[in-house]
């Protein structure tokens, strides 16, 4: 005869409630509602590193303008603030005695080419005179070396003139570059030498940066994507262009100079040189901790998801590498986890 499995009614009824609890809780996770949440898009919350290391504006050319030549100083046709071009009349010297020597060195040369002229018709007669016979060749070589002798000194006096003639027109000082005039350092009247300085000038349309750059920085200049000299608050971007093969040994710095781009910035100005270091990294406050990673959430169409930073650390900005147009959940990020429905506000 068969044993009849007798089943408490108690333990019955317990399985059965159970199993309607767990039908609830799932019933309730399907139906939970989405979660309200604000989100930015990833490029406007980034963060850039930067590093930066004082700096100067420094003109390419700051030229003093000296007498080439010893003269009294007869004209000065510009002042202090003056802008100057290229060729421009600068100053002016008494050119009185150079003009002399141009006359008399002029009036050699002619005499000169005078007497060249009559020894080449006696040179030319004398060899007439030798096929006929009726003169030496001791002397036709006489007359021939005579009318070379005379060559000679015609193009000494021509390279004399020259020299004179080079000579008068440094009576006339001219600006070697286009510039504006920032000292007057000599006076009319003045007796200038070779090498007076007469006026100082400023080219102030080729202007750079230099900056000191810590030794550890160099690198991080090297590879920056953006880089600026800032005064007041104003950036002016600025192009690396060459790094000084020189180290301060005091300071352990490097001398860097750096091109400026489309920007009048005065020469002296003193500032900063500011550039961003490496890649964009999200602010540590929207660095969530799920299970052992950290990382982020981002919306997914109406979900949201986590996005785990490996190089992230508690407490600090994290290196990211999501799109710029990426939305990061901002507001509500607390009580999300990986897949929950969310509601964009």
């Amino acid at each position: 005869m068969a044993r009849r499995l007798l089943i408490p009614l108690s333990w019955v009824l317990l399985t059965g409630l159970g199993s309607c609890l767990c039908l609830d809780a799932l019933a309730a996770e399907e139906e939970r509602p989405p979660v309200p949440v604000t989100t930015d898009a990833l490029g406007s919350l980034l963060i850039h590193p930067t590093r930066d290391a004082p700096a100067t504006a420094v003109s390419l050319n700051r030229t003093q303008v000296s007498a080439e030549i010893n003269g009294v100083i007869a004209e000065i046709g510009v002042e202090v603030g003056a802008r100057v071009t290229q060729g421009q009349t600068l100053a002016r010297l008494d050119c009185e005695p150079h003009a002399i020597e141009v006359a008399r060195v002029r009036a050699a040369l002619e005499a000169g080419r005078s007497t060249h002229a009559f020894s080449l018709l006696q040179l030319e007669n004398a060899r007439r005179l030798s096929e006929k016979r009726s003169i030496s060749q001791e002397e036709l070589d006489k007359r021939t070396a005579d009318a070379r002798t005379l060559k000679a000194d015609v193009d000494r006096l021509q390279a004399t003139l020259d020299g004179a003639l080079h000579t008068e027109r440094k009576c006339i000082i001219a600006a070697p570059l286009n510039a504006v005039v920032v000292e007057r350092i000599a006076s009319v009247g003045d007796y200038a030498v070779t090498g007076t300085p007469i006026l100082r000038l400023l080219d102030d349309e080729n202007i750079e940066i230099s900056a000191k750059v810590q030794e550890q920085d160099l690198e991080s200049l090297q590879q920056a994507r953006e880089s600026f000299f800032i005064i007041r608050d104003i950036q002016y971007p600025v192009t690396l262009r060459t790094v000084l093969p020189l180290m301060e040994t005091r300071l352990r710095t490097h001398e860097v100079r750096l091109n400026l781009a489309d920007a009048q910035v005065v020469d002296g100005s003193t500032g900063r040189l500011r550039w961003v270091v490496g890649r964009g990294q999200i602010p540590a406050d929207l660095i969530l901790k799920r299970g052992t990673d950290l990382g982020v959430f981002v919306l997914d169409g109406e979900q949201a998801r986590f996005v785990p930073l490996p190089e992230a650390r508690p407490g600090h900005p994290a290196p990211i590498d999501l799109p710029a147009e990426t939305r990061v959940i901002r507001d509500g990020r607390y009580q999300l986890e990986d897949g929950n429905p969310v509601r964009p506000q």
